[in-house]
């Protein structure tokens, strides 16, 4: 997958305002979100991460978009990708 996911996945968990955290040499990150309020054009950046398992949509509003979030599978996969212990935000 090319940046445009991980760039979308990373804004959905908040990744592009809050830094992670340095525990014994490691990164880890708490999301203080989990959602992406998806334009038109953003649906199908989303549509591929839900078919891969990555993400889960919401309905469609009155304007096309969606509401999207990542699933655990997402979180563990973006974490993977940046190098970072990524916890759900229920945990």
């Amino acid at each position: 997958m090319s940046n445009i996911y991980i760039d979308h996945a990373s804004h959905a968990i908040g990744l592009d305002h809050k830094k992670p955290y340095k525990r014994h040499g490691k990164l880890f990150y708490r999301p203080y979100r989990n959602y992406y309020d998806a334009s038109p054009k953003d649906c199908e950046v989303w549509e591929t991460m839900v078919n891969a398992g990555y993400a889960e949509a919401g309905r469609k509003n009155r304007n096309g978009g969606r509401m999207y979030w990542l699933t655990r599978k997402g979180l563990d996969w973006i974490g993977e990708k940046l190098g970072i212990k990524i916890y759900d935000e229920e945990d």
